[in-house]
């Protein structure tokens, strides 16, 4: 699961080209994907954060994005303006014409200020043919009896199948989440965009894992997750759920992992990425297990330890 640096490297050569996208491929190097941007550098899902990302030489960015009260989709973390913006309350009850006039920088440091949040829109358009998109779609209502329901329907199926598509769907439907809604406008933006190849959605929801799977199987999905008391779902459940849906990677946190699940993972030829690694010799400890991608809030030191481009160019942190 590459995307090759071909505009940065023929750049390099004083040539064009076009970039190319290889999601997916097991064994094929160790992708670094920006976390919410290059956010150790810059404010965290900025359009700034995201260029900052292209520019030390990661392979992807990873966004987060939510509704706001006029259904449009923004790029935001949080359920509430309050940590990134100068904004207060909830993503939901805000439009979109008041969140964009919001200061999203000078939290993080003065120079930032007047950065704006941006629309997934504004940010799939800046990313084209520069750098590939991993788009978090977040959990944004509680779907436990949405979940209970469709696992119930699952009894003894290893994999959704026509039938089992329709009742899941049906039972979606039916429950009138926010989930659903969510979901369907990312799809929509993103076959707007054509950018089949140049993103993956992931999400910890397993009500957007389901509707993608079903809805958009043009467009890879990966399924988040941790063995951790603190989710809403067990490890085994993750796993049943991911499998079930067909998910085409695991994405788990890297406490969660270990050589083993990672191996179990590759036998069934599904990818595995870790979240969120920033220390040093943690990102040595996965690399020698064989992942196929890191998230980090460092991308130019994850690179100074993985066999991309960046790595060949020597980029180290202390320049940024």
């Amino acid at each position: 699961m590459r995307y090759i640096l071909t505009v940065m490297l023929v750049g390099l050569l004083g040539t064009t080209g076009c970039a190319r996208y290889k999601a997916g491929v097991v064994g094929d190097g160790v992708d670094v994907i920006a976390h919410r941007g290059a956010s150790d550098y810059a404010p965290e899902n900025t359009l700034a954060a995201f260029a900052l990302a292209e520019e030390v030489g990661a392979e992807w960015v990873e966004l987060d994005c939510r509704l706001t009260r006029d259904e449009e989709v923004i790029v935001m973390h949080d359920d509430t303006l309050d940590r990134t913006t100068n904004g207060t309350g909830y993503v939901r009850e805000a439009s979109l014409h008041e969140v964009k006039q919001l200061d999203a920088g000078s939290w993080f440091e003065d120079k930032w200020r007047g950065e704006r949040v941006p629309t997934l829109e504004q940010a799939l358009a800046q990313a084209k043919w520069k750098i590939g998109v991993y788009i978090e779609i977040k959990d944004t209502a509680d779907d436990a009896p949405l979940i209970s329901d469709i696992f119930d329907l699952a009894n003894g199926l290893q994999k959704h199948d026509d039938l089992f598509r329709k009742d899941v769907m049906d039972l979606v439907e039916r429950s009138e989440t926010r989930n659903l809604l969510l979901t369907r406008k990312v799809i929509e933006i993103i076959r707007k965009h054509k950018m089949y190849r140049h993103v993956v959605v992931q999400s910890f929801s397993p009500t957007v894992i389901a509707v993608m799977a079903i809805e958009a199987p043009e467009i890879r999905v990966e399924f988040l997750g941790a063995d951790d008391p603190d989710h809403s779902m067990t490890w085994e459940e993750y796993l049943r759920w991911g499998y079930l849906f067909d998910v085409d990677g695991f994405n788990v946190h890297y406490e969660s992992l270990s050589p083993g699940r990672l191996a179990a993972f590759h036998r069934a030829k599904k990818s595995v990425n870790v979240w969120t690694v920033n220390d040093v010799e943690d990102m040595k400890t996965v690399l020698t297990w064989g992942i196929d991608g890191i998230i980090t809030d460092k991308p130019a030191v994850a690179l100074n330890h993985t066999n991309t481009v960046g790595a060949a160019m020597g980029i180290k942190e202390q320049n940024f």
